[in-house]
């Protein structure tokens, strides 16, 4: 709802307008000879002005004030055609003229474009057509004139109501209506033209200004004023508008064309004209008002262009020079145009030296110098250009930038060139920062990777390693799993000590075993020399290892095998060059990454393999009689069963042969339990070299012992056994340059399953065979017979 200030002003300016029309509705102000006659009409022009400065809606008012003046001034009757259908005819005429320029055609107020002009021009001249032609024919409905005055009325009526349109309107509309709008409503509104805040007058503008009212009064003096010359020379009404329109362009033009036309109308007060002088001057005070509006709104659109021109000029400029990017302009020639300060700063060069400098080859690295020159050239063939150049400024630091460059084409040729330069330097350098950090990480993840399938492939050794049975088996694993463990050693070979500790012998061998020495001295190893890791490189690189074959042409890598205090081996691990040297600063060598693997091999290894080796020792001490090494008492009875029963699965027989050293009491006692002990050593060392591989020779007790001969029958055992009393009969001994006596023994055999099933049978029998070889003199062999008979069979072998 429209507040009561609003209300207020809005009726204050009703009235205004309405005692405005009211004064210029005068006879005296219009000239007017007779009704439909009149020199000008400026009340329309006040109309006009009010219906596009404030609202359309004030037709209304417009038609009531013409009916008003008809019947105040000219009284008129209220009810004719002029005061009804005349009045609402031109209202509507102007109301629907405002509207269309307030609408659809966005009519800038200002008048500041000559598209507006034209367009305010073409339909106002058209509205007052039509209200002309409406307001003529109500005059001739009333009787007012006749029927053959209608064109001289019309054309009349048509000049007074235009000039009003096009010499009074725009002065209101431009000076007077966006005060008026801006008293009405507190903000600004969508129609408000945009007015400058204020014209800055200097006594230049001053003096030029009285220049032109001076000639505005002379052309009038001229054109009227003189009585010989009295209405000629209309043409010099144009020098002043035509001044004024290209000076001052449309602001000041409405000013001059509203004082020129006033002046005429003054002179013509003066001066009355004649009835034909009366038309041509209402026609000069048209074509002088519209040839002023089009020629200062020309005028204003091309001072608006250039200070629009100027202003984008100005801003630009302080773009190019206030930019942080190096801008520099360059002419067709490939000469400097333009450079700004940060250009000069970047290069460090100033103004006078760079009109002097080659932009295409300044700077360019001597690493650059054949791609970076052509890029200038390519850019003045049309060519726009975005890449990363080096560049050497003038103190010679190399600068990495950001070029970016496109050809300046007007009307389709090219001008110059446009340059801009970006210090990415630190972009540059943080970006290489970046990739060398990726580049880290990558190699860390996989190094990682690697590690993690190291520790796998080392605890799947590790677990194999505590399953395996023997050292046979464990090293079988070690060689399969270092192959896996490492990939760029293709041969290897594990040592390990002999019991005798006085030679080093290859337990398992991988790859080229040519290369591999099967035996080598411990002193022929550096790493057990110094108790560490020590790599060698080919013959002749560095100091070798002695054991190191002269085709060996890799890099060879010896590692000290250590559990518990004790060294138990050499892991020799042969790589297939020296290809993969150091690696990043900062990062392991080939060779510290490869040897810290291979201790961590070696130690578990070795670890394994003394577990390995303790344990047969300990399983050989409890089957073994420590003096000959034979087997003992228990294992012949563990091995007796187990034969027993593969023999009933294959149907085969099994003998058994008891054995006693004759009179071995009396032999201590003469020389002493020492050489006692060599007698044994020396008989066991007889049984190893006579018997079979697959028989069982075990120390029974004592200077007692037991043969277990596999697949023999009694008979054979019978003979291997009278063999064996002749061989141990022919043995040489000597203890401390002593002969020993000849020795003697007594046997007792007995079989599976001619005299027993049980291993418990064939011992107990074999025992009282022996006890019977005894009793009957010794150094005789006695066999068990089926009915545990004693048949002697000849004079040295008995069968029972």
């Amino acid at each position: 709802m429209p507040s009561r200030r609003s209300i207020f002003r809005h009726a204050l300016i009703s009235l205004s307008f309405l005692l405005l029309y009211l004064l210029l509705n005068r006879p005296e102000v219009i000239l007017l000879s007779r009704i439909g006659f009149v020199a000008w009409y400026p009340a329309i022009g006040v109309v006009m002005a009010l219906l596009l400065g404030i609202s359309p809606w004030y037709a209304l008012l417009a038609c009531f004030a013409d009916a008003f003046a008809s019947r105040v001034i000219y009284s008129q009757p209220v009810i004719s055609f002029s005061g009804t259908v005349g009045s609402v005819g031109i209202a509507v005429c102007y109301g629907a003229a405002a509207y269309v320029l307030r609408g659809p055609l966005q009519l800038d107020l200002g008048l500041r474009h000559r598209r507006d002009v034209v367009r305010y021009v073409s339909v106002s001249a058209a509205a007052a057509v039509v209200a002309t032609m409406i307001g003529v024919a109500c005059l001739i409905a009333d009787h007012s004139i006749a029927w053959g005055e209608y064109k001289s009325s019309a054309l009349g009526w048509l000049l007074a109501d235009t000039i009003g349109l096009v010499g009074i309107a725009p002065f209101l509309l431009v000076h007077v209506f966006p005060h008026v709008r801006n008293w009405l409503s507190p903000t600004p509104s969508r129609l408000r033209s945009a007015h400058s805040a204020g014209t800055t007058f200097t006594f230049a503008a001053l003096a030029e200004t009285c220049g032109q009212i001076l000639t505005i009064l002379a052309v009038l003096w001229v054109i009227f004023g003189t009585k010989d010359g009295r209405y000629d020379h209309f043409f010099l009404c144009f020098v002043p508008i035509i001044w004024i329109a290209m000076r001052q362009g449309v602001r000041r033009v409405v000013t001059g064309l509203l004082a020129l036309n006033f002046g005429i109308v003054v002179a013509m007060h003066w001066f009355p004209p004649s009835a034909a002088t009366f038309t041509k001057v209402a026609l000069l005070m048209l074509v002088l008002s519209a040839v002023g509006l089009i020629v200062g709104s020309e005028v204003s659109e091309r001072q608006r262009l250039a200070m629009d021109l100027n202003e984008q000029t100005s801003y630009l400029d302080s773009l190019v020079q206030n930019s942080p990017l190096g801008i520099v302009v360059l002419d067709r020639k490939g000469s400097v145009e333009l450079a700004n300060s940060a250009f000069e700063r970047l290069f460090q060069y100033d103004r006078q030296e760079l009109t002097s400098i080659d932009i295409a080859h300044m700077g360019i690295p001597d690493d650059e110098a054949t791609d970076s020159a052509q890029l200038i050239p390519q850019i003045f063939a049309g060519n726009a250009l975005h890449r990363t150049v080096r560049r050497r400024r003038k103190d010679g630091q190399i600068l990495d930038l950001a070029l970016h460059g496109v050809p300046l084409t007007v009307n389709g040729e090219i001008r110059g060139a446009y340059l801009i330069y970006e210090d990415v330097s630190e972009q540059i350098r943080a970006g290489e920062a970046q990739r060398r950090h990726a580049e880290l990480l990558d190699r860390l993840v996989k190094e990682l990777e690697l590690r993690t399938k190291q520790m796998t492939s080392l605890n799947e050794m590790g677990s194999l390693l505590v399953c395996s049975g023997t050292v046979k088996e464990a090293c079988a694993v070690v060689a399969d799993s270092l192959q896996r463990l490492f990939p760029d050693a293709p041969s290897g070979a594990l040592y390990l000590f002999r019991s005798s500790r006085d030679l080093i012998e290859a337990a398992v061998r991988w790859g080229k075993k040519d290369v591999l020495a099967p035996t080598f001295p411990p002193d022929a190893c550096w790493s057990l020399r110094r108790g560490q890791p020590h790599w060698t490189g080919h013959p002749g690189s560095g100091i070798a290892c002695q054991h190191l074959t002269q085709s060996s042409t890799s890099e060879c890598l010896c590692v000290p095998m250590v559990a518990q205090g004790n060294t138990v081996g050499v892991l020799h691990l042969e790589f297939e060059s020296a290809a993969e040297l150091q690696r990043d600063s900062g990062r392991e060598s080939f060779r510290e990454s490869r040897q810290q693997l291979a201790v961590s091999a070696a130690s578990q290894i070795a670890l394994s393999l003394a577990s390995l080796q303790l344990r047969e020792t300990l399983r050989e001490q409890a089957v073994r009689d420590p003096l000959t090494l034979l087997f003992n008492r228990r294992f012949l009875e563990e091995s007796l069963e187990r034969e027993i029963q593969l023999a009933a699965r294959k149907k085969q027989s099994i003998a058994v042969l008891f054995l006693d050293l004759d009179h071995f009491k009396r032999f201590n006692d003469t020389f002493g339990h020492d050489a006692g002990d060599m007698v044994l050593q020396s008989l066991a060392d007889l049984f190893r070299n006579f018997f079979r591989a697959t028989d069982i020779c075990c120390r029974y007790g004592g200077e007692e012992f037991a043969v277990i001969l596999p697949e023999s029958s009694s008979h054979n055992a019978a003979i291997r056994a009278d063999a064996l009393r002749s061989e141990v009969k022919r043995l040489q001994l000597q203890y401390r340059k002593q002969t020993i006596r000849q020795l003697t023994l007594s046997v007792g055999v007995a079989a599976y399953p001619e005299h027993g099933s049980t291993s418990v049978e064939l011992l107990k029998i074999a025992d009282q065979c022996l006890y019977e070889s005894k009793s009957r003199g010794r150094d005789v062999v006695t066999v068990a017979s089926p009915q545990n008979a004693r048949l002697p069979v000849d004079p040295v072998i008995d069968r029972r």
